[in-house]
C-alpha cells in the first residue's frame, strides 16, 4: 500500500525541524535564491542540517526552486541544484522547464503547482517529460483529481494542497501584480493585489459593491476530506505557508498528523509524536475556511475582509465603548492580551486586544462599536503555545559481550563490550546501573522503551563505571543513527526521456506560457510547440493594457448571485474592478465556468 506523506512548509530550517517534530513526513524549504517566496531563503548549510535531522526519521526535504529563470541565471540555478543534491535534498520543486535541460545530479524533479496542473493531458505531458511528481492546482475538484490519477502511470505521484491560503488565480497564471507594480509570483515577489480592496462597478457607472476585497479567498481546509483525497490517489498532502511562523506550522502539522494517525494509513516516516497542546487550526491565522471547489464550483469562498478571523468564543451581551460582556461558549476562557475580531455596526471586521479579562467581562485597548448579539472571534490566544517532540521507540539488549539497540523499523546497531571488565560483585546493583544508563536517550531522536539484561543463569555481569556506561550509550545511539542514515534511500532521480509527448491543445503561446529563457524555449520547441512571446519577467517594458492578466476558477458573478447562467439577461452588462485609479475589466467564460481579468491601465 502506498505510504502517505504529510508535507509541511519550512520558512527556515528551525521551522522545518519543528514541523518534523509535529509529525511531518516531509518539508519543503527555499534556498537563498530561486524560490517562489524570496523572503524565505536559507543557506545550504542550514538545509543540510535539516536534511540530516529529517532523514533520521525517514522524512524528506524538498527544495523549492519554482521561479522562472532568466538566461543569465541558468548557470547559478544549475549549481544550486548540485549543491542541494550534495546537501542530501530529496527532490527539487520546479516551474521552469530549463531544469529538464540541465546537467542534473541524480535528483527527482517535482512539477510545481505553478505549472498549472488541472487536466489529465497536462499532467501526462509533464510525466512524459520526466517529472516524478505532479503538484495539483489548488482549484482541482475531486472528480478532476480522479481523472488525472487514472491517466497517469502508477509510478507518477500526485501531491495536493489540503490547508492554507489559496491563490485566486490559477497557479502560475497571475500577472496582475506585474501589471500593477512589476512584482509577480512567478519570480517569488507576489505583491498580493488579490488581498486589496476594490469597488465593483458596471458600464453604467453604478457602484455595485464598495471597498471589499473582491479577489480574496478564504483559506483551504480539507481536513474532513482526507480519506477521499487518499482514495483518489493523492500520496502527498500539503500544507501551505512558507511565510508563516513556527506556531502556525506546528499547530496545523500536528492537527493533520493526528487525523492521519487515527485513520491508520501507512506513513512515509517513523517515530512517535508527543504534543504539549491541543492542535486546532482555528487558533492559527486564517481568513475563514473553505473546501473551495472540491465538490464543484459554488459560491461562498470569498473572504471580503482578508483578515484573520480565528475561533468563535461567544456573543456580545453588553457593549459599552471599551468594555464587552460576552456570553462565552463552553470551555472558552479569555486571557489578558488575547486578540479579538468581530463585525462592527457597519458590517466590517474590526480587531481589538484584551487589556484585562474578568471572566466574561473584557476591557479592551480601544473603543469599539459592537451591537449586542454580535458573534466574537479570537484570532490570537495568548495562552496557546504549540510545541511537539518526536522520537523513535527503541529497545536495548545488553549481554555480557555486547549491547544492541533496535528501533521500531527494525534497524539496529551493536557495540561490543571491552573484555577487560571485572565481574560485578553485586549483580543487582550492576543491573540497575546498566538499566539506568541505557534507559536515557541523551537528547537523541530515540526513545528507549525497554532495556533487556540477561537473567541470572547467564553468568555474572561486568562491573562498568557509570561514566563508561554513559559513553557506551552515546556510542550505541550514534551508531544507530548512522545505521538509519545509511539505510535511507532518496526517491528515484530524474531521467531525461527519449521523447516528450506533444502539448495538449489550449496551451497559450504568449507570455502566459511562462518561458523566460532559451533552455525552456528549446524544451517546448522539441515538444513541437513554438513560443511566440517570452514571459513578462523576460521583457523590458511589456504593454499589458487590454490583455488578460489573470484567469481564475473563481467568479464574482457566481459569488455575488449574478451568475450569467441564471441571469442571461445580464450578458450585455460589463463589470469592472476599480482601485486607486486602476481599472480592471472582468470577462466571463461560462462554458469553462471561469473568469478573466483584463488590465485597462492606471489613471
Amino acid at each position: 500500500m502506498t505510504r502517505i506523506e504529510l508535507l509541511a512548509p519550512a520558512g527556515t530550517a528551525a521551522i522545518g525541524k519543528a514541523a518534523i517534530d509535529a509529525g511531518a513526513d516531509a518539508v519543503y524549504i527555499g534556498a537563498e535564491r530561486f524560490g517562489a517566496r524570496t523572503a524565505a531563503g536559507n543557506s545550504m548549510d542550514d538545509i543540510a542540517a535539516l536534511v540530516k535531522y529529517a532523514h533520521g526519521f525517514g522524512a524528506r526535504v524538498y527544495l523549492t526552486m519554482n521561479t522562472l529563470l532568466l538566461d543569465d541565471e541558468l548557470p547559478d540555478a544549475q549549481r544550486t541544484a548540485w549543491a542541494a543534491y550534495e546537501a542530501g535534498v530529496d527532490a527539487l520543486i520546479v516551474q521552469d522547464m530549463a531544469f529538464t535541460q540541465f546537467d542534473l545530479p541524480p535528483i527527482a524533479l517535482h512539477a510545481s503547482t505553478q505549472t498549472f496542473n488541472l487536466t489529465p493531458q497536462r499532467a501526462l505531458f509533464l510525466a512524459s517529460a520526466g517529472f516524478s511528481r505532479i503538484v495539483l492546482e489548488r482549484g482541482a475538484s475531486l472528480a478532476q483529481i480522479r481523472k488525472i490519477r487514472s491517466a497517469l502511470p502508477d509510478h507518477i505521484e500526485l501531491e495536493a494542497f489540503v490547508h492554507g491560503a489559496i491563490c485566486v488565480s490559477y497557479s502560475g497564471q497571475c500577472y496582475l501584480g506585474h501589471a500593477l507594480c512589476g512584482r509577480g509570483g512567478n519570480r517569488g515577489a507576489c505583491a498580493q493585489p488579490c488581498r486589496s480592496q476594490y469597488n465593483l462597478v458596471n458600464d453604467r457607472g453604478e457602484t455595485l459593491i464598495q471597498n471589499k476585497c473582491l479577489l480574496s479567498l478564504r483559506d483551504l481546509n480539507l481536513s474532513g476530506r482526507l480519506e477521499e483525497l487518499i482514495g483518489a490517489g493523492v500520496c502527498s498532502l500539503k500544507i501551505e505557508g512558507r511565510l508563516k511562523e513556527e506556531d502556525y506550522v506546528v499547530n496545523n502539522t500536528a492537527y493533520y498528523h493526528r487525523l492521519l494517525h487515527s485513520s491508520g494509513v501507512p506513513r512515509l516516516s517513523a517515530g512517535k509524536v508527543a504534543c504539549g497542546f491541543e492542535p486546532n487550526p482555528s487558533k492559527s491565522f486564517s481568513r475563514g475556511f473553505t473546501t473551495y471547489y472540491w465538490d464543484g464550483k459554488r459560491a461562498g469562498v470569498l473572504a471580503p475582509e482578508a483578515k484573520s478571523l480565528g475561533e468563535a468564543i461567544g456573543r456580545v451581551l453588553q457593549s459599552d465603548g471599551r468594555t464587552l460582556v460576552l456570553r462565552l461558549m463552553p470551555d472558552r476562557v479569555v486571557h489578558n492580551g488575547d486578540g479579538l475580531c468581530f463585525p462592527t455596526g457597519s458590517g466590517r471586521l474590526e480587531g481589538a486586544s484584551v487589556n484585562r479579562a474578568e471572566g466574561n467581562r473584557l476591557l479592551l485597548n480601544k473603543t469599539v462599536d459592537v451591537p449586542p448579539g454580535t458573534e466574537v472571534y479570537r484570532n490570537f490566544d495568548r495562552s496557546f503555545r504549540p510545541a511537539a517532540t518526536r522520537s523513535i521507540p527503541t529497545t536495548v539488549v545488553f549481554t555480557g559481550s555486547a549491547v544492541t539497540a533496535t528501533d521500531e523499523t527494525g534497524i539496529s546497531a551493536t557495540v561490543p563490550l571491552p573484555e577487560d571488565y571485572d565481574p560485578a560483585l553485586n549483580r543487582e546493583l550492576a543491573e540497575r546501573n546498566i538499566r539506568n544508563a541505557f534507559s536515557k536517550s541523551g537528547g537523541t531522536i530515540f526513545d528507549i522503551t525497554e532495556v533487556s539484561v540477561p537473567e541470572v543463569p547467564a553468568g555474572p555481569l561486568p562491573f562498568i563505571p557509570a561514566a563508561e556506561l554513559n559513553g557506551l550509550r552515546r556510542r550505541l545511539l550514534e551508531e544507530l543513527l548512522s545505521a538509519r542514515l545509511a539505510a535511507y534511500r532518496r526517491p528515484e532521480p530524474y531521467r531525461r526521456p527519449d521523447a516528450v509527448l506533444s502539448l495538449p491543445p489550449g496551451i497559450r503561446r504568449d507570455f502566459r506560457a511562462n518561458v523566460a529563457n532559451a533552455l525552456a524555449e528549446k524544451f517546448y520547441r522539441d515538444a513541437g510547440f513554438e513560443i511566440v512571446e517570452r514571459a513578462l519577467e523576460a521583457q523590458d517594458d511589456p504593454d499589458l493594457i487590454g490583455r488578460e492578466v489573470m484567469r481564475t476558477p473563481y467568479c464574482i458573478r457566481r459569488e455575488t448571485g449574478r451568475c450569467l447562467k441564471e441571469y442571461p439577461e445580464c450578458r450585455s452588462e460589463k463589470l469592472f474592478l476599480e482601485n486607486n485609479g486602476v481599472r480592471l475589466e472582468l470577462s466571463f467564460h461560462c462554458a469553462e465556468c471561469e473568469m478573466g481579468i483584463i488590465f485597462q491601465g492606471k489613471a
